[in-house]
């Protein structure tokens, strides 16, 4: 008989499990091919819809029967001959549907339904489409006939590839075979085959490089010891490009043009070693939506994924695959993938292969996290012919920390004379008396170009409406994500063009405003923080290099509650005791560096930590994807009625509440959406909004609300969503 893997089309045409299964294993197969693997992963292709040779799916196919499972089987089937070597193999087919479990907890599954000749309900709460021997022979019998001159692969051969032997228990090297099993099948059954762009045009992009870097100097007002600086650095970058793949770190001063310097690096390396593609990851939205706006200058082909990006269908497609040239994404996306045991997350994973990896604002990563997080790292590039940089002012230490192996190389080795030669700024640390942010205010309204950095946003608050009582015929600036993306990108931009005119410049702020905004002020107030946040905060002090010196005020404000978490809690007060001891020069890389060997050597693990260590040792894939979580509270997300937007707002609004929510109006509500972490809050003062299934004409619940008529005020136009009892999130990744 002809067995079928997909129902009738309107034309009558049927795709047979042969075709289907033979489109997915070349595919498998070629994306496989990028680190090597196409062997592994053509199997994967091959036997994913092995049950699909039985009665059972047939009948669903006919819509006779329902809760078929046949994923199970073809996992079942590799079980029976080589349990061992195809571990990774029957792990991927088996959660092409659902998600990752490891083989040792399929393993009561896969034997009963080879041995059993009753039904039998698999893990998924489904029926398997096969069980029982007669049943998997007549199944091969049926693969044979499709595939007559199929072999399996010498096992002697394949166990002496990299695959089955240092990665056979790997976590990482299921996913990537899953990756490309979940892309090939994805792919195939949508019947959409992209017209993908993959190459990346090194000439044409390094001529804009060079074109723009050269448009930047010659208009450039900073310091020209710092444009020199800059300039040496973005040389050294573009030169060390051309040397083999692997690890590296770039540590540099802040303000010395990191983000040039790296796509510099990317560009030159891309065309030394041939890598097909480069992947920017950045911890925070509000820097993607600066670094977007100057890589699309320089390199057309650029895609953003991330929870905010507005994307066509086509363009989501494409974002979803990561298979396009140039792509900036978030650390929570491209972390968390590499942790995940979902299809949708794990799709795009074998598209890392051969790429280079940009990580920016290196020192964002939680401490919980770090020793899973550099080991995936490092098989990234030792494994998949990746080349990574961690790049920022604070470079970690990781040598220090526990179980940690760290073989990066320096891209500026000499970065101590970068530091030197650019103090630009004095530090006054006032960390012993708790000052009243009134006072913070009345210092603030002396200074013309002055800026507040605040650990949290109810601070924020309060600074502001003190400086606003006390400068009530100014313009001031309040910078937090209680603020919009498109509203927080126009105060940025009013921001910038004040300090061009040399208008007086008073700028309250969170954490938001301290990776990649490209602000420049002469005094920066910032309370007590970890070390990293102040050196950052630091960047936005005289940072073109224009005044003799610019003052930074550390200072511990005068409040109840200090710190949005526990580890920013642990660095604020290890600063605080460092600079008791012996004063830190923010400076220095010394400074850092001893910062980082007292933050890691003291960290013993945690709750967190140490159930993620727990669940990696034991391959439990669901586990160590919940417990792998850089943002631990992801919040609510409201729509809200920014003035800048109103007619937009309106628009969506009624939509939204009419119609219910679509992908193509998730993606114009992104730039008029905050968080709220408060779910009672936003409740009382919003409406939900649902995703509406056409097909059923159901409701289904969402994370998105939309504030309710007559609450408008709850969106303020100058400090944005500031109802009255928001919690603070507990976390930093917004």
């Amino acid at each position: 008989m002809t067995y079928y893997a997909k129902s009738s089309q309107k034309d009558g045409t049927q795709e047979t499990v042969h075709k289907h299964s033979q489109t997915v294993e070349f595919l498998a197969r070629t994306y496989g091919r990028a680190f090597g693997e196409e062997i592994m992963a053509g199997l994967c292709g091959l036997f994913h819809d092995f049950g699909k040779y039985s009665w059972a799916f047939q009948k669903v196919l006919q819509g006779m029967q329902t809760g078929v499972d046949h994923a199970i089987c073809g996992a079942a089937f590799l079980y029976s001959f080589r349990k061992k070597v195809f571990r990774p193999i029957i792990e991927a087919i088996a959660a092409h549907h659902t998600h990752l479990v490891s083989q040792e907890d399929l393993a009561g599954v896969l034997e009963t339904v080879l041995r059993t000749d009753s039904p039998v309900t698999t893990l998924c709460g489904k029926q398997a489409a096969l069980y029982g021997m007669k049943a998997y022979q007549k199944a091969a019998e049926a693969f044979q006939t499709d595939f007559p001159d199929f072999r399996f692969p010498n096992i002697k051969a394949l166990s002496s590839q990299n695959s089955l032997t240092k990665q056979k228990d790997s976590m990482l090297y299921t996913r990537m075979l899953f990756s490309c099993l979940v892309d090939a099948d994805y792919t195939v059954s949508s019947g959409v085959f992209l017209e993908e762009n993959l190459s990346l045009d090194v000439p044409a992009s390094l001529h804009n490089l060079y074109t723009y870097c050269e448009d930047l100097r010659s208009n450039s007002r900073a310091d020209p010891v710092l444009n020199r600086f800059r300039n040496q650095l973005f040389e050294r970058c573009g030169q060390a490009g051309e040397q083999d793949g692997g690890l590296f770190t770039l540590t540099a001063p802040t303000g010395t043009g990191k983000t040039l310097a790296l796509l510099h690096f990317a560009l030159r390396h891309c065309q030394y070693t041939g890598k097909r593609r480069i992947i920017v990851v950045l911890p925070f939205l509000s820097l993607i939506e600066q670094s977007a706006q100057v890589y699309r200058k320089i390199i057309p082909q650029v895609i953003e994924d991330h929870s905010q990006s507005g994307l066509s269908e086509e363009m989501r497609e494409h974002a979803a695959r990561w298979d396009q040239p140039f792509l900036i994404t978030t650390s929570v996306r491209f972390f968390e993938s590499l942790f995940s045991d979902h299809p949708a997350d794990c799709r795009k994973l074998h598209n890392l292969a051969n790429s280079v990896i940009l990580f920016d604002e290196a020192q964002s990563l939680p401490i919980s996290l770090l020793a899973p997080t550099l080991k995936a790292v490092e098989e990234l590039c030792t494994h998949y012919r990746c080349s990574m940089v961690f790049s920022t002012a604070t470079q970690p230490d990781y040598t220090k920390l526990l179980k940690t192996h760290w073989p990066a190389v320096e891209l500026l080795p000499d970065h101590q004379n970068f530091y030197e030669a650019l103090r630009r700024t004095e530090v006054q640390w006032e960390i012993h008396t708790p000052i009243p942010l009134e006072e913070i205010a009345d210092r603030m309204a002396q200074n013309r170009n002055v800026c507040a950095i605040v650990n949290l946003r109810v601070h924020a608050r309060k600074l502001y409406q003190a400086l606003a009582e006390r400068c009530p015929q100014e313009e001031l600036f309040l910078l937090s994500t209680d603020l919009c993306p498109a509203h927080r990108m126009e105060v940025i931009q009013a921001i910038h063009q004040r300090q061009k005119a040399n208008l007086p410049c008073r700028v309250v702020s969170t954490q938001c405003i301290e990776a990649g905004v490209d602000l420049d002020f002469d005094k920066m107030y910032r309370a007590l923080a970890p070390l990293e946040a102040i050196i950052q905060a630091a960047g936005r002090c005289n940072r073109n290099g224009t005044a003799a010196w610019g003052e930074i005020c550390v200072f511990v404000p005068e409040e109840e509650r200090l710190y949005p978490d526990s580890n920013y809690e642990n660095g604020a007060t290890l600063v605080r005791a460092m600079q008791m001891q012996q004063p830190i020069d923010l400076h220095d890389p010394d400074s850092i560096r001893r910062y980082y060997r007292e933050l890691f050597g003291t960290f013993r693990g945690d709750t967190k930590s140490q159930a993620l260590e727990k669940a990696i040792t034991q391959r439990d894939f669901p586990a160590v994807a919940q417990t792998y979580q850089l943002i631990e509270q992801r919040g609510l997300q409201v729509l809200v009625p920014y003035e800048g937007q109103r007619e937009l707002y309106r628009k969506l609004r009624a939509e939204a509440l009419e119609k219910g929510l679509t992908k193509a109006l998730l993606r114009l509500a992104a730039p008029l959406t905050v968080t709220c972490y408060d779910r009672e809050l936003a409740e009382r003062i919003c409406e939900p909004l649902y995703f509406v299934d056409t097909g059923r004409l159901e409701k289904r619940e969402s994370p998105y609300y939309v504030i309710l008529s007559g609450q408008e005020g709850c969106y303020d136009p100058k400090i944005g969503f500031c109802p009255p009892t928001e919690q603070e999130p507990q976390n930093l990744f917004w």
